[in-house]
């Protein structure tokens, strides 16, 4: 079976993810990495309105990193039927701050037939050390994906 939206995002290796649907994620300007079925990896360039006053990427926008790429992790698995986030837990360790470069890998855990369940880590390619690692489970909705 053939899966476009696997082989559409495969197309943007090595590239800024500019063929999004989603506004937020073009503000965030992921480059895309490396993509499988099962796992995604992106890297995001810390900006200065990424930061919060003293300079550190703002949990908030650590977060919205990973659920947008959890989300990309969920879309390639290439399902007839969206499965939205209904928890998503996050642990922080260590910061990034403006100009230094994070890493998100996700992996897809389990693919239920009314929960999945992904993993993401966050890296900072700086230090090599982890900043923050995260679980979310999403739930099986009777909405649709557009082809």
């Amino acid at each position: 079976m053939d899966n476009k939206r696997l082989e559409f995002l495969q197309s943007y290796i090595g590239k800024h993810f500019t063929g999004s649907p989603s506004p937020f994620a073009h503000w965030l300007n992921g480059k895309v990495i490396a993509v499988e079925k099962e796992n995604v990896e992106f890297e995001f360039e810390v900006r200065k309105e990424m930061t919060n006053p003293v300079g550190m990427l703002h949990g908030g926008v650590t977060a919205a990193i990973i659920d947008d790429c959890i989300g990309v992790n969920f879309m390639v698995l290439g399902l007839e039927k969206f499965y939205p986030t209904i928890n998503l837990y996050i642990d922080y360790f260590n910061p990034a701050f403006e100009s230094q470069t994070v890493i998100l890998k996700t992996t897809l855990a389990k693919l239920g037939k009314t929960i999945i369940n992904i993993k993401a880590e966050v890296t900072n390619k700086n230090t090599s050390k982890i900043m923050a690692q995260a679980s979310a489970n999403l739930a099986l909705s009777d909405v649709k994906i557009p082809v």
